[in-house]
């Protein structure tokens, strides 16, 4: 079941990410080296999605292509930030974009008849929205760097239970 499969993936990225934004805000650097975990659990992400979409109607399927192409912005946000010079605002507004992609998508697959997992999608449509605030708060030196990373821990957490409603078949 690619549901399993993409939650494992969300695991790797939800736990390193918010592991990250709590040593970017404790210890700066070296939060930045969780951020290889969340790039492989952003990749599987992106892979399982795309599984899932091909074995999905046209609607839902365009809905997951959102969220892989939100998936894959955020690691080029990734990428982006690590710029010298241009790094610390290219890097965020990369990151606003990836969350808008992904705010899309999971809006679509919340409101979708077909999609399975339709009514654990709130949660992560609600850690989007917070993701693009965190992300624009990151651009604002200094606090709103703490700010976003406080954000950010709730994005990752927000995604993991949301996620996890996928992954427990519901009691019948």
């Amino acid at each position: 079941m690619e549901a399993n499969k993409i939650y494992k993936n969300v695991m790797v990225l939800g736990i390193a990410g918010a592991v990250g934004a709590l040593f970017n805000i404790l210890l700066g650097w070296i939060g930045d080296i969780c951020d290889i975990a969340v790039v492989a659990g952003f990749m599987g992400m992106y892979l399982r999605l795309k599984d899932l979409a091909e074995k999905s109607d046209a609607e839902d399927a365009a809905a997951l292509k959102k969220l892989q192409l939100g998936a894959l912005l955020y690691i080029v946000g990734i990428g982006a930030r690590m710029i010298p010079v241009i790094g610390w605002i290219f890097g965020p507004i990369v990151l606003v974009v990836a969350f808008v992609f992904m705010l899309l998508g999971y809006m679509a697959l919340k409101k979708s008849t077909t999609f399975p997992y339709k009514d654990a999608m709130s949660l992560p449509f609600i850690a989007t929205i917070i993701g693009i605030v965190a992300a624009i708060f990151k651009i604002i030196p200094v606090v709103g760097t703490t700010i976003g990373n406080i954000l950010l821990i709730v994005v990752f957490i927000l995604l993991l239970l949301g996620w996890k409603k996928v992954s427990t078949p519901a009691a019948e």
